[in-house]
């Protein structure tokens, strides 16, 4: 009865400490968060649906609770510390429904005012992630339950209010929580198969710039508007998995998370559009209203391999599809009636790729390392502010060291490589009126990203 009470006090506490902590700064591509492990970070994630090693199998593969050989508790958290600069390069705005046959209004598109190059929007962000692996009673450690509780999508990010690319994006918050409960059966000495459920929560802020193209004309109206739409959804998705272990000292595993289609439900605004008292001219743009949303989050399909070369040497390597296509536009529907708010994505999917080793120095202390190709989604012409993205080559390297016979300190460190990559948006305000206005964004992006994470874990 104590081992019991001991073990869900575990879990609580792990739980309690993982949901009081925030998502953060995306930091695989696009807005996926792979940092679900210390020590998967080590070796860059490389054969993770594999490894079966630590209690975060439950994220990667939930059948490798089957290989573990005792139940387990962790928790840790990864520091992402992101930098990342915009230099405008030829973006421009334009007032077409203005022009005049002479161009006596409007010679023709021009550059943005304010700031040409961007601040870091990226603040230090810490990434939870908690997770408690049981063998259920008198079943010889076949079956398992698992319970985890992470942030595995999510973008944090705010520009100064008088950058050029204001039109775009100034503050981004999107934070998805999950929480997973999981079982896995070890079907034969070779064989384990797992899965779960995945309870997800989200929550989005957007806040932009919008244009007065009154002001192109008259000066004193020529402020920007303030947009900000914001809402939350809940949603369910699911996730299956298998490792094989043909011969001792080789597991080959497969993993597949389902997509997850979330309504975010929410509102609406936009403040600070003024109009002169004009014939033809409403006397603002302004509006505040209800809206929903869809957050299409995608599917994703993992293989990996764990291969002992020798009783110390361990090799692994990982292939990930995800689905990234699904994720379109965003479109806010408002409930006032008004025109849908629109802006294109456009993402596709891709394919990344990890190798990775671990060396066991002794007993107590283990060494890992690894290296990941992971592709951008975003597409040219449709590549935003918000997720200023490149193809990321991750290099990784941590270590495992037993503090007390049933107790581990995990520690990795990450520095991530991002593909300089333009930001070549449009977007477009007023269509389909005479204010109508074009921005056509042209910017260099560099960026890179810093990993420190630290972990705990406990045995019993």
């Amino acid at each position: 009865m104590k081992q019991g009470i001991s073990r869900l006090a575990l879990g609580v506490a792990a739980m309690s400490a993982g949901a009081g902590l925030g998502a953060g700064s995306a930091n695989a591509a696009g807005f996926y968060i792979q940092e679900q492990s210390v020590t998967g970070l080590g070796r860059a994630f490389a054969g993770s649906v594999a490894a079966a090693d630590d209690a975060s199998t439950i994220y990667f593969n939930p059948a490798g609770m089957g290989f573990l050989k005792q139940g387990e508790a962790q928790f840790g958290g990864s520091l992402l510390i992101p930098d990342s600069k915009l230099t405008d390069d030829g973006s421009t705005i334009d007032y077409p429904a203005l022009r005049t046959p002479a161009g006596v209004f409007n010679p023709g598109p021009r550059a943005i005012s304010g700031e040409s190059r961007s601040n870091n929007p990226y603040d230090p962000t810490l990434v939870p992630h908690g997770y408690v692996a049981l063998p259920v009673p008198s079943t010889d450690n076949r079956l398992w339950f698992g319970i985890g509780l992470g942030a595995p999508f999510g973008l944090e990010s705010q520009y100064n209010s008088n950058w050029f690319g204001r039109y775009d994006a100034t503050k981004t918050e999107l934070q998805v929580y999950n929480f997973s409960p999981t079982v896995a059966y070890r079907v034969n000495d070779w064989l384990s198969i797992g899965g779960g459920i995945d309870i997800s929560y989200a929550w989005a802020k957007l806040e932009s710039k919008v244009p007065n193209p009154v002001g192109a004309l008259l000066p004193a109206f020529s402020g920007d508007g303030d947009l900000t739409i914001k809402g939350d959804s809940w949603a369910v998705g699911y996730n299956i998995g298998a490792i094989v272990q043909p011969v001792e000292g080789t597991r080959v595993g497969v993993h597949f998370r389902s997509g997850m289609d979330h309504m975010l439900d929410g509102k609406a605004k936009l403040d600070g559009i003024d109009f002169p008292p004009l014939p033809g001219l409403p006397a603002t743009a302004d509006f505040a209203t209800g809206g929903r949303a869809k957050l299409n989050l995608p599917p994703i399909l993992s293989f990996g391999i764990r291969q002992e070369i020798t009783p110390q040497i361990a090799l692994l390597g990982g292939v990930t599809w995800y689905g990234w296509s699904s994720f379109k536009e965003i479109r806010v529907k408002r409930s006032d009636g008004g025109d849908d708010l629109v802006n294109e994505q456009r993402y596709q999917d891709t394919v990344g790729f990890s190798l990775g080793g671990e060396y066991y120095w002794n007993d107590d202390l283990t060494l890992r390392a690894g290296f990941q190709f992971d592709p951008t989604p975003t597409k040219a012409g449709y590549r935003s502010s918000r997720t200023p993205d490149g193809d990321r080559y991750w290099l990784s390297a941590g270590l495992s060291y037993d503090v007390m016979e049933n107790m581990s300190v995990d520690f990795a460190y990450t520095h991530i490589f991002i593909d300089g990559r333009k930001m070549d948006a449009e977007r477009d305000f007023y269509t389909g009126t005479p204010l109508e206005t074009q921005v056509d964004y042209d910017a260099k992006n560099d960026g890179s990203v810093d990993i420190v994470a630290l972990g705990l874990r406990y045995r019993f």
